[in-house]
């Protein structure tokens, strides 16, 4: 595990999902992704869901020169696609190799480091693009476990990656992002001790869960003789779910 260690913009980062993740309770693992980015080192960045992985590293790298980031790593139709966009390329054939081509040519212009987040299983095909990558570039890779049983292949290429595993929040920080995340919203309740503390309720300390409660709570459809009905709010959360899965 890595141990707690003490510009120029990048237009290739525009499209990394930013969030008020406010550093809370982040700042060393901000520090040790910002040091391996700057200094070519390799990181795998682990959690469960909604832990604040894709948050933390896309704050840590914002606005960090030769950063290339890959927001699905599913499989490698999908990074290639998200990679393409990243560097502005169009290939006119939907083949894999065309486009894998077309990424490696284009990287190897200059060093850089690749994110590749939101990784799963990974299939031999991906497995072989990622070496291919690595053979000259430095990559933080974001997923949920190192567990063979989870990421398949790329098990076998992580041996010699520095680890970073993210616990949950505590109560005191999770408050503070949700606090962040209200402020942006320009979020106003009715009660918000009562707001707070159904959020932190429902979310279960879960940062991507939490985003969402509080974003459907800004569009004010909540609040009913001056009571914000978190209860509404959560059943219509779970109804959307289910309309989109």
């Amino acid at each position: 595990m890595v141990g707690v260690a003490s510009s120029e913009k990048s237009t290739e980062m525009q499209s990394a999902p930013m969030t008020p993740m406010a550093s809370a309770g982040r700042d060393k693992e901000l520090v040790i992704v910002r040091e391996h980015v700057r200094n070519g080192k390799n990181l795998v960045v682990f959690g469960p869901e909604g832990v604040g992985k894709t948050a933390l590293v896309t704050a840590a790298v914002n606005g960090m020169a030769n950063v290339l980031y890959c927001a699905d790593t599913a499989t490698l139709k999908t990074a290639c696609e998200s990679l393409l966009a990243q560097l502005k390329l169009k290939v006119a054939e939907a083949d894999n190799i065309v486009r894998k081509r077309a990424i490696l040519q284009a990287a190897a212009r200059k060093k850089r480091c690749f994110v590749f987040d939101n990784v799963g299983w990974v299939a031999p095909k991906l497995l072989s693009f990622l070496e291919n990558i690595r053979e000259k570039h430095s990559m933080v890779i974001v997923t949920r476990s190192i567990a063979w049983s989870d990421i398949g292949h790329l098990h076998l290429m992580l041996w010699d990656f520095d680890k970073l595993e993210l616990a949950p929040l505590s109560r005191v920080a999770t408050l503070q992002v949700l606090r962040a995340q209200m402020e942006r919203l320009k979020l106003r309740v009715p009660d918000p001790a009562e707001f707070e503390a159904n959020v932190l309720r429902l979310s279960g300390h879960n940062l991507h869960l939490l985003m969402k409660l509080c974003r459907q709570a800004s569009t004010g459809k909540y609040v009913f003789g001056g009571h914000l009905s978190t209860s509404l709010l959560e059943i219509d959360r779970r109804i959307a779910e289910l309309g989109t899965s």
